[in-house]
């Protein structure tokens, strides 16, 4: 082993240098792939740039969110790692099982409720939990980056964000069991001259499903080209058997509602459709061909003339003139 990986200066830092060894508990295996990695990179890429955003229209001042990192632990590692007092916010994030945590730092919190009471947002700030007046302030921006969120995540799992409860100690927010595994999303929110850390805390069992549903479409799509012949192929086999209606049009005619009422049943309707011209054949309630009326042995049938212009407009409509029996 080098020396790197034995330097106490190191371990007393808490600071890992490149070619360290990393620990590993065999006991807890990984179960967050990369994959998985790659799409919150990507749904936390797009509420940062969000985020960062309304903060900054917010405060009319320059605000800058990145992610810092994304990484699995367990919830009680989560939790110790937070200081006390802190800023917790407890999400729901339903159609998603359970709830989720967004915890921002008092640093950049006291540094926004500053700039919105039109200070100058210093860097020096209480040591404190926030008050129930400086909560509400904090809440109407939250409330504002639920749709960044939203948007976010939509192309995972179409979500609700709400805010269920807002805590300062976090042992007092209980979202899962201590073993339980959890996404943690690193944040850094900078603010002026004010910079901090803020993570977003989302139990994994609760994401797990929707990930494995979009790894799975994307391993769908990276198919060999053979494969998606052989479906197209199946695909074309089973559509080949459905029944469709068909249906012959003549030209559109058009009646007033009062000779619609006085219809009566021997009443002729001129269809004012000249002989010579073509009728619409229609499959569902799409144009396809033009076809001619002919018969065969004793039935009539149709002949397929000319292809049809989906796009183009129905025949043009003539008005009726309708004809009673006997009439000259």
């Amino acid at each position: 082993m080098s020396d790197t990986a034995t330097d106490p200066g190191a371990a007393k830092n808490g600071r890992r240098r490149r070619g360290e060894p990393k620990l590993y508990d065999f006991r807890r295996q990984s179960t967050l792939s990369r994959e998985h990695v790659r799409t919150m990179q990507i749904v936390q890429e797009t509420f940062a740039r969000g985020f960062s955003t309304m903060l900054a229209s917010q405060l009319r001042s320059v605000t800058q969110v990145t992610i810092q990192s994304i990484e699995q632990r367990s919830y009680d590692e989560y939790v110790r790692d937070l200081a006390n007092p802190n800023l917790i916010t407890m999400l729901s994030l339903e159609p998603l099982i359970g709830a989720a945590i967004f915890q921002l730092p008092l640093e950049v919190a006291f540094c926004a409720i500053e700039l919105m009471m039109g200070g100058a947002g210093h860097l020096e700030h209480p040591a404190r939990p926030l008050t129930e007046l400086e909560l509400q302030l904090i809440r109407g921006i939250l409330e504002r980056a639920l749709p960044e969120m939203r948007y976010a995540f939509e192309p995972v799992v179409a979500t609700e964000p709400k805010i269920m409860s807002q805590e300062s100690n976090p042992q007092y927010a209980q979202i899962a069991a201590p073993t339980d595994m959890v996404i943690v999303v690193s944040f850094d929110i900078r603010i002026e001259n004010v910079a901090g850390t803020a993570t977003l805390c989302i139990p994994f069992s609760s994401l797990q499903p929707h990930l494995e549903a979009l790894s799975a479409t994307s391993l769908y799509g990276s198919q060999s080209m053979h494969n998606m012949a052989e479906t197209r192929e199946r695909l074309h086999e089973h559509i080949g058997e459905t029944p469709v209606t068909v249906s012959a049009q003549f030209r559109q005619i058009e009646m007033t509602a009062d000779a619609i009422v006085k219809l009566r049943v021997g009443d002729i309707l001129p269809l004012s459709h000249p002989l010579d011209e073509p009728l619409t054949l229609v499959v569902g309630e799409t144009p396809t061909y033009r076809a001619r009326i002919g018969r065969k042995n004793r039935r009539l049938a149709m002949l397929i003339d000319s292809k049809a212009d989906p796009n183009a407009s129905s025949m043009p409509v003539k008005p009726l003139m309708l004809t009673k029996p006997g009439a000259r």
